[in-house]
């Protein structure tokens, strides 16, 4: 009996085992013919077969760089019959030498470029030659239709649409993102800057006509909101066009009022003046007699003469920036502490490198105190020994037009998503109260004093607007020497109006002017008084009943 059971127990095991493996064969069936269709269904995600680049626009919603379709000629060179009949039609139609067309045709075996972005006209006539073997491609590009218009500002993408210099590069992967998956075109984000087309033309404006003027070797020029630090507009002369990139060469293409170090000479004068009346240990109410020279000595036993463009007499705070008085400010300078000196021009932001999405900004070259000499202290404060650029100048004095709060500058005014998603950038205040509001109002009046009868700035001034104004012109280092170059200048003004509600702030330097006259008050300051004039006629500024002064004093 019991070895019955034991011999019929390896027969149940394999006949359990049999019915479990059917179940799992029948199961298997089951689901394979009953899900075909779900199978059948399932799909690869799609990816983008396109991205469009995101479209770049000025605060008021003006076009400043878009991607458009446009035309490249070709040659299938195996489909072409005689290539110099060919080229003698291209040629003129494209405006290119047919010889040129043949010579470069005949070093390809199969397909040849003949000219890329055709204009509409150049298509429309292509086709009508119904030349066999000539082929329109259709791609998309970038296109700036403002041209030179912020051209250093905007940089330009290559033919992939990948961006190579300024914005387009720096925010190359918010324009152009990756495809993405369930889309058929993915549309890169839009960019509202805070440039505003109408200041920018102005702006260009004055840069070309400096130009005729003076001719100089390179102009900066930029306009910033004084109540929020945004950049309204930025010229660097000589520009170029981006459409045409191919044509300009590195030094064209940098954006020199972000990049480009200078010693800014007596507009410097303003925010040394600041740092001084800050510090309160200069004997400033007791009179400063200038006769054209201020001497003093260092603690090496040193003397230093500095030089003034003529006497001005008994001069006070205010006198010195209307007049541009070196031996007052080096006098000031020097009974003031150097920490707490350099420590106020710190906090004006001359030691800073402002994040902008643009290549190449500079943080400015401010000495630490280890490293002043006996006379570093006076000379910076006329600018000398301080390397600034032009935003730091702009942005440091948007303390001086909010009563001590310094704004950080900014570029884009709001982010559009492709899914419409608005990213909204707010003002920030970098640093609050870095100077008092009487030491703001004080420099300001100073600098309004500048544009009155007998001031340097005086043709800055402009009839129905309080403009407050410091003109400069400083020797330029020799790179090779080391030295200043005895005939190489930069002249410049920095304007803050209306004066007594500060709106605007513009700085225009022009480095090496030549012909009858050096100074930026002969140079600068008439362009801006011609800006601010147009911006009354645009209604941008709200003109009062004062009258215009046309009488100088000594230029700077």
């Amino acid at each position: 009996m019991v070895a019955r059971e034991k011999r019929r127990f390896p027969f149940i095991v394999l006949l359990i085992t049999a019915l479990i493996l059917l179940i799992i064969i029948f199961r298997t069936i089951f689901i394979m013919l009953s899900v075909p269709s779900k199978a059948k269904e399932y799909k690869n995600p799609q990816v983008a077969s396109r991205v469009v680049r995101g479209t770049i626009y000025d605060r008021e919603g003006r076009i400043l760089a878009i991607e458009i379709p446009y035309y490249n000629c070709a040659l299938l060179l195996r489909e072409v019959g005689d290539l110099g009949a060919v080229a003698n039609s291209l040629g003129r139609v494209l405006s290119i030498s047919p010889q040129t067309i043949v010579e470069n045709a005949s070093k390809n075996t199969t397909y040849y470029l003949v000219k890329s972005k055709l204009s509409p006209n150049e298509v429309t006539e292509v086709k009508n030659l119904k030349l066999k073997g000539v082929s329109l491609e259709k791609e998309y590009g970038r296109f700036y239709p403002q041209h030179y218009h912020a051209s250093n500002l905007l940089g330009f993408t290559n033919r992939e649409s990948v961006g190579l210099e300024g914005l387009e590069y720096s925010l190359n992967t918010l324009l152009l993102p990756h495809p993405r998956l369930n889309e058929e075109v993915t549309f890169g984000s839009d960019l509202y800057l805070t440039i505003d087309l109408d200041l920018q033309y102005l702006l260009d404006e004055q840069a070309v006509a400096i130009d005729a003027l003076h001719h100089p070797d390179e102009i900066s020029a930029i306009i910033m909101e004084a109540k929020t630090g945004a950049i309204l507009a930025l010229t660097n002369f000589p520009w170029y066009d981006p459409n045409e990139f191919s044509t300009s060469n590195p030094a064209m293409r940098q954006n020199r009022v972000v990049s480009t170090l200078f010693e800014p000479g007596s507009v410097f004068k303003i925010f040394s003046l600041a740092a001084i009346l800050e510090a309160h240990q200069a004997t400033l109410d007791e009179p400063f007699d200038c006769d054209g020279t201020y001497t003093y000595t260092t603690e090496s036993g040193s003397k230093v003469v500095v030089n003034c463009t003529s006497p001005h007499g008994i001069v006070d705070p205010k006198g010195m920036l209307k007049y541009s008085c070196n031996g007052a400010v080096a006098h000031w300078a020097l009974q003031t502490d150097s920490n707490l000196f350099r420590e106020s021009l710190a906090d004006f932001g001359f030691n800073t490198k402002w994040e902008l999405p643009l290549p190449g900004v500079s943080k400015g070259n401010l000495k630490e105190v280890s490293t002043f000499s006996g006379r570093s202290k006076p000379t910076i404060s006329f600018g000398q020994e301080v390397g600034v650029n032009a935003l730091q100048l702009v942005t440091a004095a948007t303390a001086l037009a909010n009563n001590g709060n310094l704004y950080t500058p900014y570029l884009i005014d709001k982010v559009v998503a492709s899914d419409g998603t608005i990213e909204k950038r707010a003002p920030l205040v970098a640093k609050e109260g870095i100077i008092s509001a009487e030491t703001a109002q004080l420099v300001l009046a100073g600098m309004f004093e500048a544009t009155e009868l007998g001031g340097t700035a005086t043709r800055s001034a402009v009839k129905g607007v309080e403009v407050a104004s410091k003109t400069g012109t400083a020797q330029i280092i020799d790179p090779e020497s080391g030295t200043y170059d005895s005939s190489a200048f930069l002249a410049s003004t920095l304007s803050i109006f209306p004066a007594d509600n500060p709106a605007y702030i513009i700085f225009i330097g022009v480095k090496n002017p030549k012909g009858a006259t050096i100074w930026g008050a002969n140079i600068a300051s008439p362009a801006i008084a011609s800006i601010i004039e147009s911006m009354v006629s645009q209604g941008k500024i709200i003109s009062t009943v004062s009258e215009r002064v046309t009488l100088a004093g000594q230029p700077d």
